[in-house]
């Protein structure tokens, strides 16, 4: 008798583990794509979801991080030698997008104007945006390529330049290479060529609320792959590469990327900074 009942509670015991193991399998098994269908449904850009505020406003700050080369053998370099350069940076500014906001297309796609604002992060920097870079003259090789071909305005071009002492390469704050200067060689130029802009800077113009253009964005509404994605720029797509994969706006602006990222996954995204 006692035999038997060690029998009934010990296949009552095994009974109950299996079914445990058989839940664990299952939830396992069910579970992370449970939670991973509720994901996909619930991360898409619409009014009044914690995604889209994140996405409009994101609650991480997002930095833009600039180095710089500096040139230290500018003598040597217009002997010919090798040129000689330390990389300094970087200089950080938190970087604030996304206004004008509506959507189209039965909620799948979205507009928004991209009105850019660079603050200088001071504690995330190298130092303040007074210091000082050596590089390339850009403005003098630009216009030196520009002009080229007229006798009578490179000649008038090298004359200015030796006149006044500028060179191949020239010493600028940070602040001047990112935002702009005036430059004396192009305010020269503007007495016989009037279109010309007499200040340059590397994202001269991309600063204080600047804006962008108009994007559009798929939601993730229809596939949860496209969430943020950029479908058009400008109204269009690129078109001054050679090539249509370069002409291609791929990714996010990289503020978001879609739910349910895996490591084999590849990330793209669009920069329209780089497009200049």
């Amino acid at each position: 008798m006692v035999l038997k009942s060690c029998c009934v509670y010990s296949v009552g015991v095994v009974s109950v583990l299996m079914l445990i193991l058989g839940i664990s399998l299952v939830l396992t098994s069910v579970f992370p794509h449970l939670v991973q269908s509720m994901v996909k449904k619930q991360v898409v850009l619409k009014n009044d979801t914690d995604a889209f505020e994140a996405w409009k406003d994101p609650p991480a700050h997002i930095y833009m991080q600039f180095y710089f080369f500096n040139l230290t053998n500018p003598q040597e370099v217009l002997d010919g030698e090798r040129p000689a350069v330390v990389e300094i940076g970087p200089y950080t500014y938190e970087y604030r997008p996304m206004e004008q906001i509506d959507f189209q297309d039965n909620g799948t796609k979205v507009t928004a104007v991209n009105t850019k604002t660079y603050i200088f992060q001071r504690n995330m920097s190298r130092g303040p945006e007074s210091d000082l870079v050596r590089t390339v003259n850009i403005p003098a090789m630009t216009v030196m390529e520009r002009f080229k071909d007229n006798f009578v305005e490179a000649n008038l071009i090298s004359a200015y330049m030796k006149g006044t002492g500028q060179g191949l390469f020239t010493t600028r704050t940070v602040g001047e290479l990112l935002w702009g200067y005036e430059d004396g060689l192009l305010k020269a130029l503007k007495i016989i060529r009037p279109d010309l802009d007499d200040v340059f800077g590397l994202f001269y113009k991309q600063n204080n609320a600047s804006n962008d253009g108009e994007y559009v964005f798929f939601t993730g509404q229809q596939n949860y792959r496209d969430f943020s994605r950029v479908d058009m720029w400008k109204g269009e797509s690129l078109n001054w590469w050679t090539s249509d994969e370069c002409n291609m706006i791929n990714g996010t602006i990289g503020t978001a990327f879609h739910p349910v990222i895996t490591k084999n996954d590849m990330l793209y995204i669009f920069s329209s900074d780089l497009c200049r």
